[in-house]
Order: structure tokens, then sequence, then C-alpha cells
């Protein structure tokens, strides 16, 4: 793979899905997010082109990003993020391999993946994204909300129909069990004595970046001074707040 230093020419494209009503900063994808905030930290020049849901398939094959999983007829599935890195001619998809290939073609920026920590990463990543299922019942609908007609259609053909909102008390019960569940991945022990609030140590790494990426989308849909995000952001001794606060200064787009 080339290796580029970042005075050369680079465009890197990362493909989202929309239309959506968030701000500009945030794609509709909490995946994608990731990458934006690994460019920014990386200081690397992108741009973010929206396609719509029902031409993922035929975007991803025409910039040679490959698909991420196998339907259930057997034919490839293809999902953003992908993008397409003009310097090199790449295509990646995956948010974690996106991440490694970064780091790969752009090696004097800093880390993602640091040499070692490649299983713990993902594991940790897929772990909270099991406790975050939890979620689920509260978050898909204020989470619709942002989606264009034409987008949340598109979900509802592939999905079925969409949940409406649990009554306040049910959603208490959901908060409290998502609550307990991220509070044991997130303990004290998994971060040592650096009084970080890096899961990775004192810099951000791709772990960092992918758990601020889903926890922001709180914070953006119920604004705030909500009471839902003040629950959030609390979790983990507050970690979970100043976790957010930290990779939202590599927001922007």
């Amino acid at each position: 793979m080339p290796k580029l230093t970042t005075n050369e020419a680079v465009m890197i494209t990362i493909y989202d899905l929309g239309p959506s009503k968030f701000p500009e900063a945030f794609g509709c994808s909490p995946h994608v997010r990731r990458i934006i905030f690994a460019l920014n930290y990386k200081q690397l020049p992108f741009k973010v082109f929206i396609i719509a849901s029902s031409t993922v398939d035929s975007v991803a094959k025409s910039v040679g990003a490959p698909p991420t999983a196998t339907k259930p007829d057997g034919s490839p599935k293809y999902t953003v993020p992908f993008i397409h890195d003009s310097a090199t001619g790449r295509s990646i998809s995956d948010s974690f391999l996106i991440g490694e290939y970064l780091d790969e073609a752009y090696p004097h920026t800093p880390k993602l993946v640091p040499e070692g920590t490649r299983v713990l990463q993902t594991v940790l990543i897929d772990t909270f994204n099991a406790k975050l299922q939890l979620l689920l019942p509260v978050f898909v609908p204020s989470f619709c909300r942002f989606l264009s007609p034409e987008l949340r259609e598109r979900i509802e053909t592939l999905k079925g129909p969409l949940p409406d909102l649990l009554p306040a008390h049910e959603q208490k019960e959901v908060w409290e069990k998502a609550r307990k569940g991220v509070e044991e991945l997130l303990s004290d022990a998994a971060y040592g004595q650096s009084g970080s609030v890096f899961v990775g140590g004192e810099k951000p790494d791709f772990a960092d970046f992918a758990l601020a990426a889903s926890l922001a989308t709180f914070k953006v849909m119920n604004g705030e001074d909500s009471d839902e995000w003040r629950n959030v952001s609390g979790w983990s001794k507050g970690r979970i707040g100043r976790l957010v606060e930290e990779i939202l200064r590599h927001e922007g787009v």
C-alpha cells in the first residue's frame, strides 16, 4: 500500500446515508461518525457524500468498496461507512478496517490502532455495542424523528415497522439496565490508574471514537440540557460525559 505524508494531495470521501435532519457535523450513521472523528484527529482532508439507502449497493460497487457481509439469499451486503481515497485509489469498507487503513496509509499521523491493541479494541467495541443494544427501545423512536421519510420507509422495508416510544415506567427500566451494563464494562478497572477518560490511555484510539460516536447521538437527539443526556453523561462516574466532550473536539465536517 502506498505510504503518504500529510502534505501530499489527499482527499478522502466518506459515504453516509441520508438525507437526515441531524446537524451537518453528524452523519445519519454513528459508524460514519467514528470515521469523521478519526479523520479530524489525524488532520486528513475529507468530504462526506450523502447517498440514499436504496443506492448503497450500486454506489459501493461504483467506487470498488467491498461488501461487509452476506444477505440471507447469499448475495453480498454493502453497508456504510465506506471510503474512497483519491490519493491511493483505494476503497475500504467497515469502520474498524478503515481505521487500520488510515494508520497504514498515513503513518505520520496519530495512531488509531496502536500495535498490539487490535483484539482488545475490537472486543471492547463489540461488547459495548451489545450493552448499548439494551437502549434500542428508547433510542429508535427518538432517532427516527431525524430521518427523512424516504430513509425511514427504506428502513421499515428492510426491518419491519419501527417501534413506538415505551411508556415512562418501562423507559426507566430500560435506561437502568443499560446503565448497569455500560458501567460494568467501563469500570475503574478498564481505565487502570491513568485517570484518563480514554480507554486507550492518555490519547484516544479508535475504540474511544467508536464509543463516543454512539453516545454523542443521545446528546444531539435530546439536547445538552435534557434529562436523557444528563443521565447518560453521568454514567461511569461522569467519564461518559467527559469522553464525549473530548471526542467532540474532532466533530467538524
